[in-house]
C-alpha cells in the first residue's frame, strides 16, 4: 500500500514532522536511558547535571558512532530533531538552537 501523497507544502511539511517524532520515538526506545533529549526542554535525560543541553557530549559520540561514515544520514536526522524542537520551542533563539543540535556537526 502505497502512502498518500502530500498536496501541499504545508501537509508535506507536517508529515516530515510526524514522520520525524515517530523516528525520534523509535530512537528514544531504542536507547532507553542512553543519553536521550527530555521534551519539550530539549536537555538530556541521563546526564548528571539538571538541565544538561542536548545532546550532550556523550550523545554526540554515541550519533557519530551510529552513524559512522554517513555524515548525510547524521546531518539529515540532526536536521529532524532541530525542526522537532524548533516546534516545540517557539520562543528560543533559532540560531543558538541550530548551533546546539546541528552545528556540532561541522
Amino acid at each position: 500500500m502505497m502512502a498518500e501523497t502530500p498536496s501541499s507544502v504545508r501537509a508535506a511539511s507536517e508529515a516530515r514532522y510526524q514522520q520525524a517524532i515517530r523516528e525520534l520515538d523509535a530512537l528514544e526506545a531504542r536507547l532507553a536511558d542512553e543519553h536521550v533529549p527530555r521534551r519539550p526542554e530539549w536537555e538530556c535525560q541521563t546526564c548528571d547535571e539538571p538541565g544538561t543541553p542536548w545532546p550532550c557530549a556523550p550523545a554526540q559520540v554515541r550519533l557519530l558512532e551510529a552513524y559512522r561514515r554517513d555524515r548525510i544520514g547524521l546531518s539529515m536526522h540532526v536536521g529532524a530533531l532541530y525542526h522537532i524542537a524548533a516546534a516545540e520551542r517557539p520562543g528560543d533563539d533559532l540560531d543558538e538552537l541550530y548551533d546546539r543540535i546541528v552545528g556540532w556537526i561541522r
